[in-house]
């Protein structure tokens, strides 16, 4: 624990603590449950012991860390983007294990964000957030496809590239 608290203080890894979905997002952390972003999605890449022959050959690099690295690279842009903690979204149930990678707040609105690492994947968690907490305006899916918007779904799908436009006025 306290190795790990020194690689905080260091700011090598970032902790990403679980949050209701209230405002402000910070009043309703809980500071023992959390997960981690690391400092550079490089060094990442680097303790998965990977060799750089076996990446070189891969189609779909993100595919190959199973959404790790696409989750990492949205981590480093949110904390790029605001001089505040990020949040995730876990549900507070017993025998549930339902998670929201990120929780961003736009125009006073907080919106769950879910990322996946390919063009397809279940959504369960998203969309059982949007239900539980029906003040949450839509949710956001960064992937590896194309814009979309499900409206009856109240979802918007973007590319993982445009993470650093997710509180564009156009977007949500």
């Amino acid at each position: 624990r306290k190795a790990f608290d020194l690689l905080v203080k260091a700011r090598l890894v970032q902790k990403i603590s679980a949050a209701s979905p209230g405002l402000p997002l910070g009043a309703t952390a809980n500071q023992k449950k959390f997960k981690t972003a690391m400092l550079d999605i490089g060094l990442l890449q680097r303790l998965c012991q990977v060799p750089v022959e076996m990446e070189l050959k891969q189609k779909d690099l993100l595919a190959m860390y199973r959404g790790k690295l696409a989750e990492q690279f949205v981590a480093q842009e949110l904390l790029a983007l605001q001089d505040t903690p990020i949040y995730y979204w876990a549900r507070e149930v017993k025998g549930s294990n339902a998670e929201v990678d990120f929780l961003i707040v736009c125009n006073g609105s907080i919106y769950p964000v879910e990322v996946k690492s390919g063009a397809s994947g279940s959504l369960k968690s998203l969309h059982l957030m949007l239900k539980t907490f029906p003040d949450c305006p839509g949710g956001i899916v960064l992937y590896s496809g194309a814009y979309k918007e499900l409206s009856d779904q109240k979802l918007t799908f973007l590319p993982l590239y445009n993470v650093s436009s997710l509180c564009d006025h156009t977007l949500v």
